[in-house]
């Protein structure tokens, strides 16, 4: 699924990766992440009832949501998901990612410098790990087909 991920030395390695059309954005795909992972995940898409709420208004169009119930509703179903180790559309993983990147890195849209900063070198390894394992052309193309379909019809 992923094209490389990190090893337990740091070294990338090559893992199986599939190529995905544009009917497989709505098939539900398992993604191995380890615990670590999923919580930074989990704690980054909770910010976004934190102190990275400011960041609804610009990031709810690039997700395909328009209004603020559709916004926390992604934001819960994404965030429990992962928790719960459920399975994810390409879209949803790329929501999430995507998200989790933003809360994490940018402290005009997400938390920033509220996520833990004394703890930023090691969620950046993590992140690392999670972008290895999850960013592909394909869902960056998904999701950008979402955001300039729901944009379209304003």
């Amino acid at each position: 699924m992923t094209g490389t991920k990190l090893g337990g030395t740091g070294h990338r390695l090559t893992v199986g990766r599939e190529r995905m059309t544009h009917m497989d954005q709505d098939r539900l795909v398992a993604i191995d992440l380890e615990e670590i992972e999923r919580e930074f995940m989990f704690i980054a898409l909770n910010e976004y009832g934190l102190s990275a709420k400011r960041g609804k208004e610009l990031l709810a169009p690039v997700m395909g949501v328009a209004n603020d119930d559709e916004w926390y509703a992604l934001i819960t179903r994404l965030r429990d998901a992962i928790k719960d180790k459920a399975p994810l559309s390409d879209l949803d993983w790329a929501r999430s990612l995507f998200l989790s990147e933003v809360s994490f890195g940018s402290q005009l849209a997400g938390a920033g410098l509220d996520f833990a900063p004394a703890l930023d070198a090691e969620w950046l390894e993590v992140l690392r790990s999670i972008q290895y394992k999850i960013s592909n052309a394909e869902r960056f193309d998904i999701l950008v087909s979402s955001a300039k379909a729901l944009n379209r019809a304003d």
